[in-house]
């Protein structure tokens, strides 16, 4: 990716839309996450997400590290996952300490992800897993731990982004080729009409929105790296890597900073600021992590058209996650409906296997499909005061 690509934010808001409410802000409700998204260039991609009907709208670009020959200019996908998890569980921490009268005097956070690849990309073969996910939380307030204890486990239980690692549940897809629709029959298929194809939508990339609100430095290149010089990850055998996160709050209103790194030499850290208010200056979480899912999957596709070469070019993708929370404060989420628009010469059945095999590699679609091991623990002090999991 030409760092004109990227422009000169990795990050700015579109469209201001509507202040946040029901589920966004925090409350029971439904809803639907919507990433329109393109290549710009080998990993390197970008898209325009909106929050809910009449949400928020924001430009985010990603691409993956020089260790799978990318640039290394914007975060890569499980990056934004990270720092999606981590201020998502960060916000409903803060949110319910408002409504309870806690104060929080500090809140940080390290988020571990870990995952593993096996099988070969090159025989159609490959195989994603999520690992397990470790959770360490320091809390600074002057609130007795057994009230800290609650606030912790209900919002656990309240944080949408975290649903996806702790309820299992199955996407659907469907397949565009050739502006021709054919729903796969290898995998299960979507529900929903015909989504728009972001090339016909879009006659011109995306703009800062004038005169936006937004909190400065969304998304930012620390200049900091993994230490070690990088070397290419193998397209067959078993990898395994971690994606190490940390965080703050920077403030009672849920303005959160993230940070995060790839355990892989030679790779560029990433830092990332949300906002979890209603004012919406910065991304949610959650459009982080779901920003983060649609990245993954098409880092697959990626990947897997350049290690078979296969004549298929162009690839756009429509994401639709819908999210719920109940009256009782717990979140979870409905299948994720990913619409993947493709273009080649290539047969109805190579353009299928393509879509499987970027399902099945996916670290994120496997993540929600197979509820990976979670781990939390939570001090005061020091003092451990709360765990989850093993």
């Amino acid at each position: 990716m030409a760092q004109d690509a990227v422009g000169e934010h990795i990050a700015f808001p579109v469209a201001a839309g509507e202040p946040r409410a029901g589920l966004l802000a925090g409350d029971a409700g439904e809803a639907t996450l919507v990433a329109e998204l393109r290549m710009l260039g080998h990993h390197a991609k970008e898209t325009v997400l909106t929050e809910g009907a009449s949400g928020a709208v924001w430009r985010l670009a990603s691409d993956e590290g020089t260790h799978l020959k990318g640039t290394d200019l914007a975060p890569f996908p499980l990056g934004f996952f990270n720092a999606g998890l981590q201020s998502d569980l960060a916000g409903a921490i803060a949110r319910l300490a408002r409504a309870r009268g806690i104060r929080l005097d500090g809140l940080r956070m390290a988020l571990t992800t870990t995952y593993a690849f096996s099988g070969s990309f090159m025989q159609g073969t490959g195989k994603g897993v999520a690992e397990r996910v470790v959770v360490e939380i320091d809390i600074a307030s002057p609130a007795q731990p057994a009230e800290l204890t609650a606030l912790l486990a209900d919002a656990t239980q309240a944080s949408a982004a975290l649903s996806l690692v702790t309820a299992p549940g199955e996407n659907t897809f469907a397949l565009y080729c050739n502006g021709r629709r054919m729903n796969p029959a290898t995998l299960p298929a979507s529900p929903s009409q015909d989504a728009t194809d972001p090339f016909l939508k879009y006659a011109a990339a995306p703009v800062p929105l004038a005169g936006a609100a937004a909190l400065p430095g969304l998304i930012v290149k620390t200049g900091a790296r993994t230490p070690g010089e990088t070397r290419p990850t193998p397209a067959a055998g078993r990898v395994v890597f971690e994606v190490a996160g940390q965080g703050e709050l920077l403030d009672p209103a849920g303005t959160w900073r993230a940070e995060t790194a790839l355990k892989v030499a030679g790779n560029s850290i990433f830092a990332f600021t949300t906002d979890e208010s209603p004012a919406a200056r910065a991304p949610t979480g959650l459009a982080l992590a779901t920003a983060g899912i649609a990245f993954c999957y098409m880092t697959q596709i990626a990947r897997y058209l350049e290690n078979m070469k296969l004549p298929i070019r162009n690839a756009r993708m429509v994401q639709a996650s819908p999210y719920t929370r109940d009256a009782a404060g717990r979140a979870g989420w409905k299948p994720c409906d990913t619409h993947l628009f493709l273009n080649g010469e290539a047969d109805a059945e190579t353009f299928e296997m393509l879509q499987r095999v970027a399902a099945n590699t996916c670290y994120l679609h496997r993540t929600m499909a197979e509820r990976p091991p979670l781990a939390i623990e939570a001090r005061k002090g020091g003092e451990v005061i709360w765990t989850l999991g093993a």
